[in-house]
């Protein structure tokens, strides 16, 4: 298990504009599953559930959460524990891998990553995916995903608790009544 805060930033390069959230990442892998939740809470307030090929958004304002399918547990799989859970054989198996250098962040030395999807389905989604791991603690810092006309979400992680005691209900979301 893993809690970390986060700072998301999604960057569309037609109109050259960022957009970042920022929150709470909680996410747990067992044999069979992983479960994350993140509950972001600037600018805008939302949740964020993910438990095997379910993904629920909760919108406090809108009073409404949208569900969705993942088309498959290994996919939700692939991405959440990328950085947290993947073992280096896991990574070898679904990437080709290249290390890009070390660098310094945040007064840490860390090393960068490139990971190209060796899935076509995967591919076409994110042609290349950067890792900055921790040289002292071998967990990611940072992660960029690299999507088709130059777009991409760049997944920044702070004050990082490994193995913390956390109920299932952590990963949960608890909307109030009356939301649809």
């Amino acid at each position: 298990s893993v809690t970390a805060k986060v700072r998301w930033i999604a960057y569309i390069a037609v109109i050259k504009e960022e957009n970042a959230s920022t929150g709470i990442l909680r996410m747990k892998r067992s044999k069979r599953d992983v479960s994350a939740l993140v509950e972001f809470t600037a600018p805008d307030p939302k949740s964020v559930a993910v438990s095997g090929a379910k993904l629920e958004i909760y919108y406090p304002k809108m009073k409404t959460v949208e569900e969705y399918s993942l088309g498959g547990r290994e996919v939700a799989e692939k991405y959440l524990a990328l950085g947290f859970g993947a073992s280096g054989n896991d990574l070898k198996y679904d990437y080709t891998i290249k290390e890009a250098g070390t660098e310094q962040m945040n007064g840490e030395k860390v090393t960068r990553l490139e990971l190209i999807p060796k899935s076509e389905k995967v591919l076409a989604q994110f042609p290349k995916i950067e890792l900055w791991i921790s040289d002292s603690t071998g967990y990611p810092v940072q992660e960029k995903f690299f999507q088709s006309g130059g777009d991409y979400t760049l997944i920044v992680y702070s004050d990082v608790a490994i193995n913390p005691s956390l109920p299932d209900s952590s990963f949960k979301l608890n909307p109030p009544k009356g939301v649809q």
